[in-house]
């Protein structure tokens, strides 16, 4: 995702791997063998500079590829009524049926509109005058299946509310973005953070309110960075909704923030499951000839990354791996499938492989296809470099010409977090101890300045004495849960509140939630909602 420097000494011009991850972020690991980009020797402090013409904006393929519907000539001709909504179209999504796609002009920056415009994408199902509204409050580009990326508008997944409680729904892509591109295709950054997205949510809700197409009350929601823009949103522009539910987002004061790292191995959900995962890394460690063998298949798998590396090295880089991996299956993967597939003293090294690694080629006992795609696309250990960023569809650009929005703003005013080694220090060189703690994010490589946490830590006083009604929903497997917002700041406000759902994953999904924690979710939205 970034370019990488200071933690192994990577051959020039490799790009390594990374754990692909569903709604956002695995971007923020501070891991050599999980970046999308270069790992290079030199020091990468200066902003990159990009020879003429290599950054060359892509076709929008939705535009020129999915056909259009007739629609309803009624929303059409009162959606190309309102100020600022351009490019209408009725399109057939494969999740919720007919939607209208259109552009919304938006300031380059709302500070200074003389700057000009840029078009942000919306995405629209629309159900009806009176019905009520989600408000959709993406991350990243507006996406959907991962098969179906090009064509990504028309496979976008609702949120679980959205189906539950059958609302319209608003999806806002996020500036900078997929198609949302305010300084067009390029490594510019100027008008990124939270302020100027939270604006462009406040305009484009502000002009569909005053279209007299809704008229029921609305509700932000988003999971992961998508959560966190919800939370966003309603610090910057308080109560434009009447409520909000953002999940999983995680609120880091620093661009070393250990505690989701820490919660990797430390999640109350998964104690017994996490002191046996645990026991099998120690023991691959200490196990020379095990550690051997694993070492050898995880070079010959990443022959190319690897190339000129020294044991130490190896063994390093395949610490990493193995905590993404860990990562990921307590992120995506709900404990069920994973936690009898431990190794242990008697298993065979391909059973630790297989557990270390999540292959593809490794299956789950009893997996839903949603739980199928998660696993295969958390086991690819490389990018599909034609869809830029795989099934996460962050942005229309290649990796290795345009540097990713997100990571760049988390050196703005998001944060980012690394891994806490300190439980394994002893099984680890001097040398390798030192590089792996040796990073942290560069902001000059992005061209942006950090706020050394400002605004986060303004963002988390202020919901001391939000007015808004706001609940955080967290997962109780889930690592990012350890960036989340604290006790003593919920309880300090009874306009929020928090919920950590027993074994929750890093999404909305509410199907394999516990009765009680399906009911604590709709005694807070069914007033609004119902």
């Amino acid at each position: 995702m970034y370019q990488q420097q200071g933690l192994l000494e990577y051959p020039k011009n490799v790009i390594t791997t990374m754990k692909k991850i569903n709604l956002w972020m695995l971007a923020a690991i501070l891991t050599c063998g999980l970046t999308l980009t270069s790992c290079v020797k030199e020091d990468n402090a200066a902003v990159p500079v990009v020879p003429g013409g290599e950054l060359v904006q892509p076709e929008n393929d939705f535009e020129t590829m999915v056909p259009a519907l007739p629609g309803n000539p009624e929303v059409i001709a009162a959606l190309q009524k309102i100020p600022g909504v351009k490019d209408v179209k009725c399109f057939h999504n494969v999740n919720m049926g007919e939607c209208y796609f259109f552009n919304f002009e938006q300031d380059i920056d709302h500070m200074n509109p003389a700057l000009g415009k840029f078009k942000q994408q919306v995405v629209l199902k629309y159900k009806g005058k009176d019905a009520h509204t989600v408000l959709l409050t993406e991350g990243y580009a507006l996406r959907g299946d991962p098969e179906e990326d090009k064509n990504r508008l028309d496979s976008i997944l609702p949120p679980d509310i959205v189906t539950t409680y059958k609302t319209n729904c608003v999806a806002v892509e996020h500036r900078y973005h997929g198609w949302s591109l305010p300084q067009g295709y390029s490594n510019e950054f100027t008008f990124l953070n939270t302020w100027q997205q939270s604006s462009d949510l406040h305009c484009i809700v502000t002009a569909l309110k005053a279209s007299g197409m809704f008229s029921g009350k609305w509700v932000s929601t988003g999971v992961s960075k998508s959560g966190e823009t919800t939370a966003y949103y309603a610090y910057h522009y308080p109560n434009e909704m009447d409520a909000y539910v953002p999940y999983c987002g995680p609120y880091l004061t620093s661009l070393n923030d250990k505690r989701v790292g820490t919660q990797v191995l430390t999640a109350p959900d998964l104690k017994d499951e996490l002191e046996k995962t645990k026991a099998a890394i120690r023991y691959a460690f200490s196990n020379k000839t095990l550690l051997n063998q694993l070492t050898a298949w995880y070079a010959t798998e990443k022959a190319k990354t690897v190339k000129g590396m020294t044991q130490a090295q190896i063994e390093a880089m395949f610490a990493v791996d193995i905590l993404g991996n860990l990562f990921d299956k307590e992120g995506y993967v709900h404990v069920n499938l994973w936690r009898s597939w431990i190794p242990t003293e008697t298993s065979s090294a391909e059973e630790f492989y297989k557990f270390f690694m999540a292959d593809k080629s490794t299956k789950y006992k009893n997996e839903t296809k949603q739980e199928i795609a998660a696993r295969q696309a958390l086991a690819k250990h490389e990018l599909n470099v034609q869809t830029g960023f795989g099934f996460l569809g962050r942005r229309a650009a290649a990796p290795a010409k345009r540097l990713d929005p997100y990571v760049a703003q988390t050196c703005v005013d998001l944060g980012n977090f690394s891994w806490d080694y300190a439980w394994f220090e002893d099984l680890l060189t001097p040398q390798q101890w030192k590089e792996l703690n040796a990073y942290e994010l560069n902001p000059k490589t992005f061209g942006v300045t950090y706020d050394n946490g400002k605004f986060i830590n303004e963002f988390l006083e202020g919901m001391k004495t939000t007015p808004c009604k706001m609940l955080f929903v967290y997962g109780g497997s889930d690592p990012w849960t350890g960036g989340a917002i604290a006790d003593d700041i919920v309880n300090a406000n009874p306009n929020i509140s928090k919920m950590i759902v027993q074994y929750g994953i890093h999404n909305d999904t509410t199907s394999y939630w516990t009765e009680a924690n399906k009911k604590q979710l709709s005694d807070f939205l069914d007033p609004f909602l119902k």
